[in-house]
């Protein structure tokens, strides 16, 4: 089916390309899913783009996908796969390049785009793309200097007793993977995101869901890579995109065979309900999911009064940057019973009250922080509040004692958006034994550490084995993309521990080994 340039004529939000008369890549939105390389709906079955400041639905409209689409695009890019596997590791990589050209080339009208969706201000969204480009950039710089097709080598010995083989182990791509777009980053854990990133470095063809919240950011990015894939002489089907309001084609997408992988970001309750649907297949597949994280700040007892005030404003920044959205949001402050603790939380207590209403990503996520601010209150005590606004989330600390959190699972549930909880500790001791029973986290922070230390040691050690990144001194939001980064954790912040979502180390997710023995040398 071909698109349908002039889907919805009497749009006024982008009816012929009016907000952007100049762009050489978004003439006019389709509404369309992407199916080996053509534009496409099966039914006239639409959702709308909402503006993520008005809650108003916008003139744009998008298809909902259908199983017999759903199905197409798995098997044109299992077709995909067999020629995308061969291509080379310089041809991968200068595909990634083109994407990432592509999306600097059209970022003035993408960043309006998604504004309009999300609500997130023009410096963040800079950021996001800047940090997409890096993502592309430095996977198709790893497959032109590093990436070795042989892992490990062993020449063959007839001399010894018993003769030894020659072995070659190698590596070799799963196949088609599933990537669910992340609803708190419309560009570096969507569409060309570290997930899409990662998987088509190491030869895989990728299969989108789209978020329902940022649809017109989605086709756009679309619209980016197949422009790359068309001047790279690509498969069509290397990349897909389904665009989809209902939760059931994700289930049905996990469950097809052709998917040999899947990554997700998002909620626990969506997250575990993919993981059953994969369960129930015949053959399960890997599924690395990023869940939920409160990222522990501890505050060690020797924090000196002079540095409480600077740190309070820290975490402060931490919590509520980005309406608090951000997986690493430092959800939870553990903090000593101390003069500097009294300061530190008595600063903070300011500095939320200073804090303006902040409009959320969307009216699902703000109406879910509602009723899960509200629901916290009546199991914590509410301290401070920021500003308050219509239809924008107002900032939120909260404190509870030890026991309280220990005895109520509410309140070890992260919440999305601009709010943390405050715990107060008297002794080390206490806080070895939170340590001790925190469940898995991306990551954690130790305030006012000390190297030399003991007792610090001994509960940095201990605060090793339930996080994936360890912290001294520094906030756990920024993510850097670099080789060095680990962004995973244990359960129940990630389901594979020994994975990551960021970095070079991404790749090896949609990787296999393959051992080769007595292969002709080539």
């Amino acid at each position: 089916m071909q698109p349908t340039k002039t889907l919805f004529p009497q749009s006024t939000l982008f009816p012929q390309n009016t907000l952007f008369p100049q762009s050489t890549l978004f003439q006019a939105h389709t509404g369309q899913h992407y199916l080996a390389g053509e534009w496409q709906a099966a039914v006239p079955d639409f959702f709308p783009a909402i503006n993520a400041t008005t809650f108003e639905p916008m003139q744009w409209r998008f298809a909902d996908c259908q199983i017999d689409e759903l199905q197409q695009a798995c098997q044109a890019a299992a077709t995909a796969f067999i020629e995308y596997r061969a291509r080379s590791a310089k041809d991968r990589a200068e595909f990634l390049r083109h994407i990432s050209a592509q999306l600097r080339e059209n970022s003035a009208e993408l960043l309006q785009i998604t504004a309009l969706e999300t609500a997130l201000p023009a410096a963040r969204l800079q950021g996001e793309l800047n940090r997409t480009c890096l993502q592309l950039e430095m996977f198709a710089n790893n497959l032109e200097t590093t990436l070795q097709a042989a892992v490990c080598q062993q020449s063959a010995d007839s001399q010894t007793l018993p003769p030894k083989a020659g072995l070659t182990l190698t590596q070799l791509p799963l196949g088609p993977v599933a990537v669910f777009a992340a609803s708190n980053f419309p560009l570096a854990f969507s569409v060309a995101g570290g997930d899409t990133a990662s998987a088509l470095a190491a030869g895989c063809p990728v299969i989108v869901k789209a978020h329902s919240a940022h649809p017109a950011t989605s086709e756009f990015v679309m619209r980016a890579i197949e422009t790359a894939i068309r001047i790279c002489k690509m498969p069509a089907a290397v990349v897909s995109l389904l665009q989809a309001k209902s939760y059931g084609v994700s289930h049905q997408l996990v469950q097809q065979p052709e998917i040999k992988a899947a990554a997700f970001t998002g909620s626990m309750r969506v997250g575990m309900a993919l993981r059953q649907s994969i369960h129930q297949r015949p053959d399960p597949i890997p599924f690395y999911a990023e869940l939920g994280s409160l990222n522990p700040q501890l505050v060690l007892p020797e924090l000196a009064p002079a540095a409480a005030d600077t740190l309070a404003q820290q975490l402060v920044a931490s919590t509520t940057g980005s309406g608090g959205q951000l997986c690493t949001k430092p959800g939870l402050w553990l903090v000593p019973q101390t003069t500097a603790g009294d300061q530190l939380v008595t600063s903070a207590v300011a500095a939320i009250s200073q804090i303006p209403a902040q409009s959320l990503l969307h009216p699902g996520i703000f109406q879910s922080y509602q009723t899960n601010a509200e629901h916290r209150a009546e199991h914590a005590t509410l301290i401070a509040t920021g500003a308050s606004a219509e239809r924008q989330a107002q900032a939120k600390l909260f404190s509870c004692t030890l026991t309280e959190f220990k005895q109520n699972p509410q309140l070890q549930e992260e919440i999305f958006g601009p709010c943390a909880l405050v715990i107060r500790y008297q002794t080390l001791a206490e806080l070895d034994e939170f340590v001790a029973t925190l469940p898995g986290q991306l990551c954690a922070s130790l305030h006012a550490f000390d190297i030399a230390n003991s007792q610090h040691q001994q509960l940095r050690q201990s605060l090793a084995y339930q996080v994936g990144r360890l912290i001294v001194g520094q906030m756990p939001t920024g993510v850097e993309v670099c080789p060095a980064m680990q962004h995973g954790g244990p359960f129940p912040a990630s389901t594979d521990l020994r994975t990551t979502s960021v970095g070079l180390a991404a790749l090896q997710r949609f990787l296999r080994p393959l051992c080769q023995q007595n292969y002709p040398d080539q």
